[in-house]
């Protein structure tokens, strides 16, 4: 039986660079960075006061359906297609989104008795009032995709995938296995990031993970952490071709089940995931890795092992670049705005850099793109995205051959 063949029939982003992903490419080729200091609540005394944010106010308090619905809406304009709502699928990337950081202060504080204990008494007597401010939709991790299938009259499976750092490309990969199954003709999937806010700057610097000095540099010798960043990215699938030149043909996944924030000290569940994701695409012959690349210093030299095991002598052909340095970590929103990287450069030729990184760290000896996009014909890229806990999601996009089969309910 003949596979079902998925492509990419429209991109979306929404990001600290820019409001669409053309804005965006072109300030990332530049090796533009969005890092800077955070201006949207006072971050004096946390352990990292910049971030790769959007300023943009929202007045929403879950900046992550605003973020998600420009990067949906610019990628379905772009595929233009048709199909029936019963045949079209939602798969979203996305974590918890959380209530108003004085309103989780003041919650805190009503439970506080006298001698500094939890009192439930007061508790109860207190907090009474701020039950009004939660949304129960606001602080749900399916409520964004939820939205979307309102929104576009999605009647197919609506999937809400919270991975950690490996959401937004497990989230595709889900919206690839449904489109190949002929669960949906269409689906609307990616991932959403909106970590820039003080429990989560708390909660990253109390890990050590974020960098002191604020710079992300991917690969350095000097880097010494990551920075937070958020953003949306999104792409339509589609069982049909229309004039897409793009196309999703490996998919990839493996646990560590090693530790619930370190990697495996030798990259074997990342390099089963890569390996995974070419065999299921054929073994194409990858010009162009977009690594997770976080800026730290154990997960980087991981990284750079686990690729080299998986592409073998054919990493000497492959350039490797991370987002991170440009956009921050957008955690739930990362592994999708890699695909659209690997997108960029299979579909355009443009091979994005690696902003930040200077000097490479010589554990880290791949082809790095550093200082602006590299001109390149790209075949085929591969897209990681690693996450705590050990899960690991990767993709492999390549150029659409002619060839495919049409399936009927998509223009």
């Amino acid at each position: 039986m003949t596979r079902r063949r998925v492509f990419v029939r429209g991109v979306g982003a929404y990001t600290p660079l820019g409001t669409s992903w053309p804005a965006t490419v072109a300030q990332l080729a530049t090796g533009a960075t969005a890092i800077k200091e955070i201006t949207r609540f006072d971050a004096a005394g946390f352990p990292c006061h910049v971030a790769a944010s959007i300023e943009t106010s929202f007045p929403d308090e879950d900046r992550r359906l605003p973020y998600t619905r420009f990067a949906a809406r610019e990628a379905w304009e772009m595929a233009g297609v048709r199909v029936g709502t019963a045949r079209l699928g939602v798969f979203l990337g996305a974590e918890s989104g959380r209530c108003q950081w004085a309103t989780a202060l003041g919650l805190a504080r009503a439970g506080r008795g006298a001698r500094g204990e939890f009192d439930h008494a007061k508790f109860g007597r207190d907090a009474r009032h701020f039950a009004e401010r939660i949304d129960a939709s606001v602080i749900s991790p399916s409520a964004v995709a939820t939205a979307l299938a309102i929104e576009y009259g999605a009647h197919g499976p609506v999937e809400t995938v919270s991975l950690a750092c490996a959401s937004g490309s497990a989230a595709i990969v889900e919206a690839v296995r449904a489109i190949r199954l002929g669960e949906c003709e269409v689906a609307l999937c990616g991932g959403v990031g909106a970590d820039v806010d003080p429990l989560m700057l708390a909660g990253f610097g109390l890990l050590g993970i974020l960098s002191p000095r604020g710079i992300s540099c991917p690969f350095d010798a000097h880097r010494d952490g990551f920075i937070i960043g958020e953003g949306a990215a999104m792409l339509v699938l589609s069982a049909e071709p229309g004039d897409a030149t793009v196309e999703i043909a490996g998919i990839g996944r493996s646990l560590d089940a090693h530790h619930l924030t370190a990697p495996e000290p030798d990259g074997d569940g990342a390099s089963r995931a890569m390996s995974a994701a070419l065999r299921d695409a054929g073994e194409p012959e990858i010009q162009y890795v977009q690594a997770h690349g976080t800026s730290t210093p154990l997960n980087d030299r991981i990284e750079v092992a686990a690729i080299k095991r998986a592409l073998g002598a054919g990493v000497a052909r492959a350039h490797v670049s991370s987002s991170k340095g440009a956009l921050g970590h957008w955690v739930a929103g990362a592994g999708a705005l890699g695909a659209l990287y690997a997108y960029e450069a299979v579909h355009a030729g443009t091979v994005l850099p690696t902003a930040g990184l200077a000097l490479p760290d010589p554990a880290c000896d791949v082809a790095h793109v550093i200082g602006r996009a590299l001109a390149k014909d790209v075949d085929a890229a591969l897209a990681n995205a690693f996450a705590f806990g050990g899960a690991n999601s990767c993709l492999v996009l390549q150029r659409a051959k002619k060839g495919s089969d049409p399936v009927s309910g998509v223009a």
